[in-house]
Formats: structure tokens, C-alpha cells, sequence
């Protein structure tokens, strides 16, 4: 309690110009001269022992009732680095327990047939050195080299990116993982993802490159006909948000909108079958404020009432989605429509509407369409992966750039990652509460007692250390090195610190044709590092700028990692005991007196489910 009480008050102090000032906190990267106050900041601080990994301490200076650690979705830049290079090391541990009992025309078979080359490079690896353990095996992936340009273009989360190295000095270097996790190496980092994609996408349930290459494949066809169902429902649905709830005349408008409004009128007229004659068309025109002669009438009815034009071409003459304008009709008719309704209505437009995909033709939108879909399976069959380690969300978002932080991430799943490394690959549940002790004294005492529940191995040890060591690297002399050296206990002795770093100048960009940024407007701001200190301690500093006013701010991770070098001090005077000592598990206070028959209640409290009841006595009620 007193240590959360010192570093909440640290975290409000922040808000004063002058602390900022007196502590080195203005300098460039830093907080320079932007406003202290409008910066929101949080610390996590966890003890790992074999009980479980004990919150210490769980603080913010947000003033509002409002978990900042625990419930917020952020951007957290280049700490997604972290979760990459964890799984890159999960995927090859399963590489070598696939590959290193066999022999060596078994081996040959498997890279004959490998798909993916983190497959590839394992073969081969395996073959120069059959009996390479786990650990030999790891360090040699880790020195595998990317290189670090920026000069390419990458098919990835539905179109062509390009992406950029915060140091431009990367930009022609090929470099290790490790020195590329060190120094946070933007493009490394994508073409890593490049090659987990490429592993998980060799592994789904069909060939992907025979559905790409192979017009006949049963595959693609069925591939194709879900992609364009998908495709016909967002269309339609977006048709819905647009019309719903508005009046015959409103609808109108917005379909009219710029042009030739008597050609568009009789467009209209045709394709939502508002009549069949010339004297109709003339009456459909003048009810809408168009007037027009007979021979105009007549020119516009020769044009347009051709009964071989479909939805679809009357939807390419007005320059809108089939199921725009047809959605637009059914709710013009019946502003009130629900959902569901128009969707049941709408299986013949939604076959017509998608029917050019299907054909054969129109190869390269399939193969456009199909390359999207195999990088989103790709994605999901990653997730679990990403899942066990503690990301807390349902999905990823299918992009190269989730490597660098586009799926976002939450302090306190990032600190659950590092408990598992801390903990040799053991995942832990985080214990706020121990005991609680009601009407002491009384004939309603009652004791709740936390369950102990054992930790479940996720990662192998192996892969633990090696993702360990890597963060001490960033610490030794990486984009962290301020801290190296920092937490010296009594005795002299240094503790080791690893960690990563991860910041996020996120905003809302719009571009011209030519791809020049129009205007650009930030949404926040972020900056993160997650760390461990010796082999008890581990937590997240984070500190976020929200909406327009992170335009002001110009810190990077920097920030969160000076903080907590300002706050060794006050976690060494609290930690210095224990660090010497290996972890254990907390003594019973034998001081207490012994607890009533009949009246202990025992509960589990894991990080995802806080309070189900465990097991209890019914209490002997007087």
C-alpha cells in the first residue's frame, strides 16, 4: 500500500510544470514544452512468485472511475514487436519438434514439399546439424538476417502499403532479429510477419497456391462464392445505414444527387419499376419537378426500358453499387423496413449484383479477393497463438502491421506476456486479493480465502529465455539503454532489466489520387515499455495524450522509460530484500488467530473470471 500510494502521487506530480522540469522530463522526446497536465499516465507493477504473479502495484493519474490498465484498447506502437518475435520463436520450437527426429530423407521430403520459408530454413538448418537441440536451434533463428528497406511494396491488409524505419539510417541495412529487436526495426518487424503469415497460410486446410494458380480448383470456386456473398451483404448493408428511415423524397435526393436529373429520373423510373408506359414515365418526371416534351418523353422511354437491362446496369448508368439502388427502392417503398427484412428480400439482387465475380474472366478481381481472404485465414489461424499468451482481443487485424502495433493491446496483456516469459513460459494468474475477512468478532465472521490454481506452460522454456535475453539487449544498449545499469541493489549487485518500447503517433491521414497527404488530424498519442526487473519483478509504464491535443506532443517511448529510471529508487527500497532471494511463496501469518469452523470461504480470483466462487462451508449460523 504505501509503495502504490508513492507512485500514484509521482504520477499526479507529473501534471507540474516544474517537476516535468526539475526531472529532465522537457527534453527532446521527451514531454519538450507541450502541456504536463493533459498526459495520462499508468504503472503495473507484478511480482512473480510461485503462489502466482501478485499485482503490486496497479496506478494511473486518470481522474475518473476508470481502470486505465486493465480496460483500455490502445495502439502501443513497436511493443507488438515483443508478441511477433514471442511467436516467431513459438513457431519454431514447433519446427524443430516436427522436424528433428527425422532422418535425412525424411528431412529432404519435407523441404521438397515446404510451402513457407521459416519451414525451408528449418530443413535446412537441420540438415547441416541433425542433432541440434532446442536451444542451439533457437539462437541460430535468432540470427537469421531481414533486410531493413523501405523500398518495397506490400500486399497486405486488403491493398499496397509501404511502411518506414523510425531510424532512417536502417533503411540499407540487412540486419539479425536481434539487432533488428534491439534497435526496433520497423521493416524487419513487416517482413517477419511476411514469413508467419506465409507459415500459418501453408498450413490452412487447402493449397493456397493451387487455388491462386488453378482456375478448376473446387476450392476457389467455393472460395469465390462466399467472398462475393460477403461482399453483397456489407454492400447491402451499407445501402441500409444510408436510407433507413428516411422519407420517399430524402431517398430520392440522394440518389439523383449531381448530374442529369431527367436521365437519372428515367434511369430510376425503369429500375425500380415505378411503370411500364410512356404516359407514366411523363408523370413520374413531372412529380418530381422535370418537365419534359413528348419527343424527350419518348427519347428518354427508347433509351431506357430496353427489358435486357439488368440491376446491374442500371446501377453502372447512375455510377452506384447494385444493391444501392436497390436497397434504396425496397426502403423508399417502406421507409420502416427492418433489417432482417430486406435481407430475406434481397437473394435475387445480391445474385446479381455479385454474378460478374463469379465469372471466369474477371480472374485477376478473384485472385485480388483470394489473396485478401488467405492473408485473413492466415490471421485466424494465428490468433490462438497470440490469444495464449494473453492478447486480449477476439481478433487480429490481417496486416503486416499488426508487427507493429495495428491490432492494439492493453497494458495489462502486455505485462500478462511478460509473466509468462519471467516464469520460463508458465502463465500465471494475477492475484489482487489474497484474503478477506468480514465481521471479525462477530457470529458472522466470515473468511474468503483465495483457491490456489495452478500455472499452465504455454511457451517452452527455451523460448522464454531467448525472447529474455533479447529484451535485456534492448536495455544493454538498445532504444532503453537509459535504464542499464539503473536498479543496483544494496550489495552492489546490478540487477539485470530487459524490456521493449513502443510508441504511436496514430491519426486519421486523407490522401489526393496521387498519394500526397491532404490534411492529417492526430487521434492520440502513446508511448509504452514493458519491462522486467531481475527475475521477481515485471510490469507496463505507459503514457497517452488523447484526441486533437496529442498534435502538441512530440515523446516517444522515451518518456515511460525515464519514468521508471525516477522511480527506481522508490521500487529498489521496496524490492531490494527480495531480489536478493529467490521468489517463494507468501508465509502464513501465524499471528492471526485461527479462523472459525465452518465459516472459511474459498474463491478464485484469475485475471478472467475475478469472483466465481470456488468452494465453501455454509457458515454455522448462531
Amino acid at each position: 500500500v504505501p509503495l502504490q500510494k508513492q507512485v500514484t502521487d509521482f504520477m499526479h506530480r507529473l501534471r507540474d510544470p516544474k517537476f516535468v522540469s526539475a526531472n529532465g522530463l522537457n527534453g527532446e522526446r521527451l514531454l519538450e514544452n507541450a502541456d504536463p497536465s493533459k498526459v495520462i499516465y499508468s504503472f503495473l507493477l507484478v511480482e512473480a512468485t510461485p503462489a502466482g504473479n501478485f499485482i503490486r502495484v496497479q496506478a494511473d493519474n486518470f481522474a475518473a472511475p476508470f481502470d486505465f490498465n486493465r480496460s483500455v484498447k490502445l495502439e502501443l506502437g513497436s511493443t507488438a514487436k515483443l508478441r511477433t518475435l514471442t511467436h516467431y520463436f513459438e513457431v519454431m520450437a514447433e519446427l524443430h519438434r516436427a522436424l528433428s527426429g527425422l532422418d535425412s530423407k525424411q528431412l529432404a521430403e519435407r523441404g521438397a514439399s515446404a510451402r513457407d520459408p521459416l519451414t525451408r530454413w528449418a530443413v535446412e538448418t537441420l540438415q547441416n546439424e541433425k542433432d541440434l537441440a532446442l536451444q542451439p536451434f533457437l539462437d541460430a533463428a535468432m540470427a537469421r538476417r531481414y533486410s531493413a528497406s523501405p523500398y518495397e511494396d506490400f500486399f497486405t491488409g486488403g491493398g499496397v502499403h509501404r511502411f518506414e524505419n523510425f531510424d532512417k539510417d536502417d533503411n540499407e541495412r540487412i540486419v539479425s532479429l536481434q539487432d533488428a529487436f534491439r534497435n526496433s526495426t520497423n521493416l524487419v518487424f513487416i517482413r517477419l510477419m511476411r514469413d508467419l503469415v506465409g507459415y500459418h497460410r501453408a498450413r490452412l486446410p487447402y493449397n493456397s497456391d493451387d487455388v491462386l494458380a488453378n482456375p478448376a480448383n473446387p476450392e476457389r470456386r467455393r472460395m469465390i462464392g462466399e467472398i462475393a456473398e460477403e461482399e453483397s451483404r456489407q454492400h447491402l448493408r451499407r445501402a441500409f445505414q444510408n436510407y433507413a428511415n428516411q422519407t420517399p423524397d430524402e431517398i430520392l435526393r440522394r440518389i439523383l444527387g449531381k448530374g442529369n436529373a431527367e436521365r437519372r429520373l428515367a434511369i430510376l423510373f425503369f429500375a425500380w419499376k415505378i411503370g411500364s408506359t410512356p404516359s407514366q414515365l411523363k408523370a413520374w418526371l413531372e412529380k418530381n419537378e422535370m418537365t419534359a416534351t413528348e419527343a424527350e418523353v419518348a427519347k428518354l422511354f427508347r433509351a431506357y426500358q430496353n427489358p435486357r437491362l439488368t440491376l446491374s446496369d442500371y446501377a453502372y448508368l447512375l455510377s452506384i453499387h447494385p444493391l444501392d439502388l436497390w436497397g434504396a427502392g425496397e426502403l423508399r417503398k417502406e421507409p420502416s423496413l427492418a433489417w432482417e427484412k430486406l435481407y430475406a428480400a434481397s437473394t435475387e439482387a445480391r445474385r446479381i449484383a455479385s454474378a460478374w465475380l463469379l465469372e471466369n474472366r474477371n480472374r485477376r478481381a478473384q485472385d485480388l479477393r483470394l489473396r485478401i481472404r488467405m492473408e485473413k485465414d492466415a490471421f485466424n489461424r494465428m490468433t490462438p497463438y497470440w490469444q495464449k499468451l494473453g492478447f486480449p482481443f477476439k481478433t487480429l487485424v490481417p496486416t503486416y502491421a499488426t508487427a507493429i502495433g495495428s491490432s492494439s493491446d492493453r497494458p495489462v496483456a502486455l505485462a500478462e506476456l511478460v509473466g509468462i516469459l519471467v516464469n520460463d513460459g508458465v502463465r500465471r494468474p494475477s492475484v489482487s486479493l489474497t484474503e478477506v475477512h468480514f465481521a471479525e468478532g462477530t457470529p458472522y465472521e466470515t473468511v474468503l480465502e483465495r483457491l490456489p490454481e495452478p500455472g499452465e506452460q504455454v511457451l517452452a522454456p527455451e523460448v522464454a529465455r531467448t525472447v529474455r535475453k533479447a529484451m535485456a539487449n534492448v536495455v544493454e544498449g538498445g532504444t532503453a539503454r537509459r535504464l542499464n545499469g539503473v536498479f543496483k541493489l544494496s550489495n552492489g549487485q546490478v540487477i539485470t532489466v530487459g524490456g521493449k518500447t513502443g510508441s504511436g503517433d496514430n491519426r486519421f491521414e486523407t490522401f489526393s489520387r496521387g498519394g500526397a497527404v491532404t490534411s492529417s488530424r492526430a487521434t492520440n498519442r502513446t508511448a509504452t515499455f514493458a519491462f522486467y526487473i531481475g527475475d521477481r519483478y515485471f510490469g507496463v509504464v505507459t503514457a497517452y495524450v488523447q484526441g486533437r491535443e496529442a498534435d502538441h506532443y512530440r515523446f516517444t517511448s522515451g518518456l515511460p522509460v525515464t519514468l521508471l529510471k525516477l522511480l527506481a529508487p522508490t521500487l529498489l527500497a521496496k524490492m531490494d530484500g527480495n531480489l536478493q532471494q529467490p521468489a517463494a511463496a507468501p508465509a502464513i501469518d501465524k499471528t492471526k488467530p485461527a479462523k472459525p469452523a465452518g465459516k472459511a470461504i474459498s474463491f478464485s480470483n484469475s485475471q478472467n473470471s475475478p469472483w466465481p466462487i470456488g468452494s465453501f462451508n455454509k457458515p454455522a449460523w448462531n
